[in-house]
């Protein structure tokens, strides 16, 4: 129970992915965790598996992390209702995938407000619960290794958002290191257990396990292992950070 006593919030954590995982995890820590998500109906039932698997205080809000306003309505209502969030974890992102000849500039946009700009509108929020509360806080930005492939997939607006994502980490690390705020990125690659991987895409595993260094791809296990790992007092004097969780695939490029 690590992180008795503290709030914990966790975007894009319905359905069954990376930010569902993390949240139960940290729950079964002894984190409150705020699960939001914009999809209503599965924001519900995350919520519900949440609290039956592990026994502690989870709450939903409806969220779309693209939405400034929404975001700045949703974090006061957490710290009227449960008090200051002292562990962020910034995990929802969209990806529309085009050539950057003909990308429609609406995609641009909403990739750039889910991926970067909600994330800094976030971590403004939680950075100044975190400074008025005066107690240390965390926040973990999800990413991945694409910004070094520089979209490689046609995927260039993604790419960019999450390599803006790892200076963002930086940026806050150092403003919020003097009131003891760690920032750090989680950056991976392809992920078992996923929707994406194991539904969506089955048929690039193979190209994928053999570029990385261990043979195998990483686990959502894996994953949510290193989070509550970075997200605890375990990982105290770690800040600023990308921390690569792709079995050795990242190394590659």
């Amino acid at each position: 129970m690590s992180l008795s006593g503290r709030i914990a919030l966790v975007t894009g954590a319905a359905g069954a992915g990376i930010g569902k995982a993390i949240a139960t995890r940290l729950a079964a820590e002894g984190a409150t965790v705020v699960v939001t998500d914009s999809h209503e109906r599965r924001l519900t039932e995350a919520v519900t598996d949440i609290r039956q698997a592990t026994g502690a205080t989870a709450v939903g809000h409806v969220l779309d992390a693209g939405d400034r306003e929404q975001i700045v309505a949703v974090t006061d209502a957490v710290r009227a209702e449960l008090g200051p969030i002292s562990i962020l974890v910034n995990n929802a992102a969209v990806n529309v995938i085009g050539s950057i000849f003909d990308y429609e500039p609406e995609s641009w946009d909403r990739v750039l407000a889910v991926n970067l700009t909600g994330p800094w509108m976030l971590s403004r929020q939680a950075m100044n619960h975190m400074r008025d509360s005066g107690t240390p806080g965390c926040i973990l930005n999800v990413s991945t290794y694409a910004p070094d492939v520089g979209g490689e997939g046609i995927e260039t607006p993604y790419a960019v958002s999450k390599g803006g994502l790892s200076v963002l980490t930086r940026c806050c690390a150092h403003e919020g290191g003097p009131h003891g705020i760690r920032v750090n990125t989680l950056s991976m690659g392809m992920v078992t257990g996923t929707r994406f991987t194991d539904t969506l895409h089955p048929e690039m595993q193979e190209g994928e396990r053999v570029k990385t260094a261990l043979g195998r791809l990483p686990r959502v296990e894996d994953i949510v292992e290193a989070a509550a790992f970075l997200v605890s007092d375990r990982s105290a004097s770690i800040t600023g950070e990308i921390v690569n969780i792709s079995a050795g695939s990242h190394m590659r490029y």
